[in-house]
């Protein structure tokens, strides 16, 4: 019996578990990676509402994690415009961030270098597309709208241009392969005769 019960024993946290039960919870919690902190202490961001118990039960029984000690602090948000169009600036919701002491020390994985399961490249992708968007919006409120001209051209553009310049050039020839009606063939033929003896003259 005393064996039983020195295993239950190992089985259960330091600390008193709460017993407050929760049905098809909403909240997120974030893990967020601090290179600064020790392998014994962890950070999360939690919602306003949670409080040290919470954290710690809530490592506890969803992922056997034991936390010895939980610090806290709320931090909060800077100014932020509602829009770009707007003159009314408001204060965001504050953040609360919980650095527990863990029993066991966690040590973070080594970031991946080949990003390409995760679409890498067309994240880089947007956020270059938002980056020039915010750009352009930023240089037409100061008025300083840039000329068609002067702006870069589009791959789809510049194979316009060469294709433009190569029939200009007579290195091909027009055709959207379309077979006319014969009718209409009868009528181009007339028009290349009329044609040729004007070139003649």
């Amino acid at each position: 019996m005393a064996e039983v019960a020195k295993t239950v024993a190992r089985q259960l946290p330091g600390f008193k578990l709460g017993q407050k039960q929760v049905f098809l919870p909403n909240h997120v919690i974030t893990f967020l990676r601090k290179e600064h902190l020790p392998p014994n202490e962890a950070t999360f961001q939690v919602p306003l509402r949670f409080t040290k118990f919470d954290l710690r039960d809530y490592l506890w029984n969803l992922y056997d994690v034991e936390v010895t000690k939980v610090r806290s602090y709320v931090k909060q948000q800077p100014l932020t415009q509602r829009n770009s169009h707007s003159r009314s600036w408001y204060r965001p919701k504050p953040l609360k961030v919980m650095t527990v002491e863990l029993a066991r020390p966690f040590q973070w994985p080594e970031l991946p270098e080949d990003l390409t399961p995760w679409s890498n490249q067309l994240w880089k992708m947007r956020e270059d597309l938002m980056e020039k968007r915010n750009d352009e919006h930023l240089q037409q409120q100061r008025f300083k709208i840039p000329l068609k001209s002067k702006q870069p051209m589009s791959k789809e553009r510049q194979e316009l241009a060469d294709l433009a310049k190569k029939l200009m050039s007579g290195e091909e020839k027009w055709s959207n392969d379309v077979v006319l009606d014969p009718k209409w063939e009868k009528i181009l033929n007339n028009e290349q005769k009329a044609v040729q003896p004007a070139k003649e003259a």
